[in-house]
């Protein structure tokens, strides 16, 4: 399964580990073919999922809504495993209410209510 999406991001399948591989920017244009190739490897792979950011060089709220998304369907035991995720990445995801633990899979903080990041505060009282 290889996705150029035309744009500056390339999600490629890895074999060992079993993954994909995500190049350059990841935003808008390139969310289809992350969503795609994720579907994929959810699909037909019994084992975890290795994502490999080593060469991303910039992904947005949506890609990592795809990336917590899968981590939050993929039935026990399997688990995401991020690969080299920068330092921008593994901090945007402790916003969300996400960690990277032992083996580098992605599991949600203890407490957290919605298994897509913390809930939003709740309004002021008028």
């Amino acid at each position: 399964m290889t996705d150029r999406t035309g744009g500056p991001a390339d999600v490629l399948p890895m074999v060992h580990p079993f993954g994909l591989r995500v190049r350059g920017e990841l935003d808008r244009h390139g969310r289809p073919a992350l969503a795609r190739a994720l579907a994929w490897a959810s699909r037909i792979g019994e084992a975890d999922i290795h994502l490999d950011l080593s060469e991303l060089t910039f992904i947005d709220a949506g890609g990592l809504r795809l990336i917590i998304g899968t981590a939050t369907d993929l039935p026990p035991p399997r688990r995401l495993v991020l690969q080299h995720a920068p330092a921008s990445v593994r901090e945007l995801l402790a916003l969300l209410g996400w960690r990277l633990g032992p083996g580098h899979h992605l599991y949600p903080v203890a407490g957290e209510s919605h298994p897509h990041g913390p809930d939003p505060a709740p309004s002021p009282p008028s």
